[in-house]
């Protein structure tokens, strides 16, 4: 566990980053890792020297199972309330599963190799036992960091998938991004895949004009918003994804799963 900013600390979870905000009345934790993340972000509260019942929300910012799959456990053990976006509910519920998408682009064109890591990606996590978890707060409203009395606002931030958000916090300046972006080789770059390539570049705007000074993804460490890089690599007609970008992401997925 590592401190991003006052309050902000990050916790790395299997295949992704959780983060934990120590609010006014009570622990934010935003998005789970995968099954079997809990064990290590119990212990991450305990460090800070919070009980769980001191956890109160957890935001999850989209519905892929890196993010969302310890979050019905956490929620049993804690009794936090959980939030997420109207269009990722039904997700995290289990009343709609997840598919290998069939047109995910990436700069506009068709790339049939992330199409195939998707795939098996996706075969991957229906190994491992996904318990599925009723929201309580959807995390398009403003009263959703009320309860806790946390300074900021959840943002929509569709692009990644429909119903991605982030958690901006004013007091320090942080945004807490999900896979809206990525952390490579010291900077923010587009994710790997997206629903929608204008959607993403509309957020990643609509992030920067909240002014962060830090920026906080699900994959790779916390960096300065000024190491965001995606104009000349969205604005390429042709696929940039190189073979070995494409090896490393998916090394660094199978770390997180074993």
């Amino acid at each position: 566990m590592r401190e991003v900013a006052e309050g902000v600390y990050r916790v790395p979870a299997r295949a992704a980053n959780a983060y934990l905000v120590d609010a006014p009345r009570g622990l934010v934790l935003v998005d789970s890792g995968l099954p079997g993340s809990e064990k290590g972000i119990l212990k991450a509260i305990a460090k800070l020297g919070k009980k769980p019942s001191d956890l109160k929300l957890i935001l999850l910012t989209h519905r892929h199972l890196d993010h969302i799959g310890s979050a019905a456990a956490l929620k049993k053990r804690t009794g936090a309330k959980l939030a997420s976006h109207p269009f990722e509910k039904p997700y995290a519920a289990g009343t709609l599963v997840i598919q290998a998408p069939s047109a995910w682009s990436l700069y506009g064109k068709m790339v049939r190799k992330l199409t195939t890591l998707e795939y098996w990606t996706l075969k991957l996590f229906r190994i491992i036992k996904f318990q599925t978890a009723h929201v309580d707060l959807a995390a398009d409203e403003e009263s959703v960091l009320e309860e806790v009395g946390l300074d900021g606002s959840v943002v929509w931030t569709p692009g990644h998938t429909k119903g991605s958000v982030t958690l901006f916090l004013n007091q320090s300046s942080v945004a807490i991004v999900g896979d809206l972006l990525r952390a490579r080789r010291g900077r923010l770059v587009e994710p790997l895949l997206m629903e929608n390539i204008g959607q993403t570049e509309a957020s990643v705007k609509r992030v920067l004009d909240l002014g962060p000074q830090i920026i906080c993804p699900g994959h790779g460490k916390p960096l300065p918003a000024s190491r965001v890089k995606i104009e000349k690599r969205m604005a390429k007609p042709v696929v940039v994804a190189k073979k070995k970008e494409e090896e490393e992401d998916l090394e660094e997925l199978a770390s997180g799963l074993f």
